[in-house]
């Protein structure tokens, strides 16, 4: 069994047809695809979620979190979501929208929230934040089920814009502050943060054709040495590990979504042979290509 990159459209065929376009809230009438622990998986939507029992262990764009209950979650469209370990009894309560369902919104001009979610996707939260928050989700739940309203996806749009202005708010208050304050005292540890978020842009733009470090410094005009110091420092890991990690990512996402071969997936990735590439695979996963794609 393969799961292909998750698609609103792919959600909404499963919703009844009563349900707003674009917009899917977590209830016992909604299905959502299952997201295996196995390998990761893309969604063309934004997710926000609130865990409210269990743990485990995620993997947005790569970089590993704790989510456990009070924690929210946001994943913008086309970030790669990998569940590595989930306890049993781990819930979560959801909202899945797509970006075309907030374009006559407002906007906070004085508070970029997505910068802010892209520096830290998970937070946790007090236990009066998260009430506050499940009470916005309930609210929104029942008005969602209004089916005979005249205005219910003008209501649904009002509603999903007072919750995020919610949110927005208590990444301004846990985030934005705090960091201001930082980075007053340290111009060096703005440059840092730059640059880290830099890198990143970059590797997701270009890890499939470009392994090498000396590339992503002369990139950033830096040389590689000090790029490699500065990520080692503000993510306590090389910057070679992170390259290694999202080649290997990559790799399991199309081992476990797309038909193509092992020698395919290898030229896609730009490795100079498939036993070459089946090496590196091992070395970082225990298991070769075909034994990641069977074992499901």
């Amino acid at each position: 069994m393969k799961l292909s990159k998750i698609q609103m459209k792919d959600i909404t065929d499963n919703v009844d047809p009563s349900a707003i376009k674009n917009f899917i809230v977590s209830d016992k009438s909604v299905y959502i695809p299952p997201m295996s622990s196995n390998f990761p998986v893309v969604i063309d939507g934004i997710v926000f979620a609130i865990c409210i029992s269990g743990k485990a262990k995620i993997k947005i764009n790569f970089k590993e979190y704790d989510m456990g209950k009070n924690t929210i979650l946001t994943i913008l469209p086309n970030y790669v979501l990998e569940i590595t370990e989930q306890d049993e009894d781990t819930m979560t309560e959801f909202l899945i929208f797509s970006p075309d369902f907030l374009t006559e919104m407002p906007s906070t001009t004085n508070f970029d929230i997505s910068m802010s979610i892209i520096q830290c996707p998970c937070l946790t939260l007090s236990d009066e934040e998260i009430a506050k928050l499940l009470e916005f989700h309930s609210f929104i739940v029942a008005q969602y089920k209004r089916k005979d309203h005249p205005f219910r996806i003008q209501m649904a749009k009002g509603l999903l814009y007072a919750l995020l202005t919610e949110v927005g708010a208590i990444y301004y208050n846990k985030l934005k502050v705090p960091e201001m304050e930082k980075d007053m005292k340290s111009e060096a540890n703005s440059y840092q943060k730059e640059q880290v978020f830099s890198f990143f842009k970059l590797l997701l733009h270009h890890h499939k054709n470009e392994k090498t470090l000396q590339f992503y410094a002369d990139k950033m005009c830096l040389t590689p040495k000090y790029l490699s110091t500065i990520i080692k420092e503000r993510t306590g890991r090389t910057a070679f590990s992170w390259i290694n990690e999202i080649l290997i990512t990559s790799t399991k996402y199309l081992l476990k979504t797309t038909d193509m071969t092992i020698l395919q997936i290898s030229e896609e990735l730009n490795f100079p042979n498939a036993s070459f590439f089946g090496r590196f695979f091992k070395k970082h996963t225990g298991m070769t290509p075909v034994q990641y794609r069977e074992d499901w």
